[in-house]
């Protein structure tokens, strides 16, 4: 089975250098994750793992909203709402407690995946562009 579950690549890259760095540093936190599950180890990874992503989001996520509203961007609104449903499936992560944490490890980790191939490679992307035109990198 393979040690990393996502590599970063030029098809993750949106040619932002903040954005860039901040995504290649979750995806090697993903990478992180996958590696506890795999060695039946996932439950203090877990832990630290959602204590990152409650601030990486709150910095990551801010800081594209910012650009996008002082671009006037009309695809604030949605790309917002993206936002919040990560927020809204954390919080609800934030409350696995007692269940099995090897099993909400691999539901996060998939998660997380699932973001970074649809969210990344899709609407920051267009943001990357979207502030390249704009000369705001």
């Amino acid at each position: 089975m393979k040690n990393t579950m996502v590599e970063w690549s030029d098809e993750l890259a949106t040619g932002i250098l903040w954005q860039d760095f901040q995504h290649a540093g979750l995806i090697a936190r993903i990478n992180r994750l996958h590696r506890a599950i795999l060695a039946k180890e996932a439950r203090p990874e877990l832990v630290r793992m959602i204590d990152f992503l409650e601030t990486y989001i709150e910095n990551h996520f801010g800081m594209e909203e910012r650009y996008m509203e002082v671009m006037n961007d009309p695809a604030l609104r949605g790309h917002a709402r993206e936002h919040q449903k990560f927020r809204d499936n954390l919080a609800e992560l934030r409350q696995f407690g007692g269940m099995d944490a090897q099993m909400t490890a691999v539901s996060l980790c998939y998660d997380l995946y699932e973001w970074v191939t649809h969210h990344i490679r899709t609407t920051d992307k267009k943001l990357g562009r979207l502030l390249l035109q704009q000369d705001l990198k």
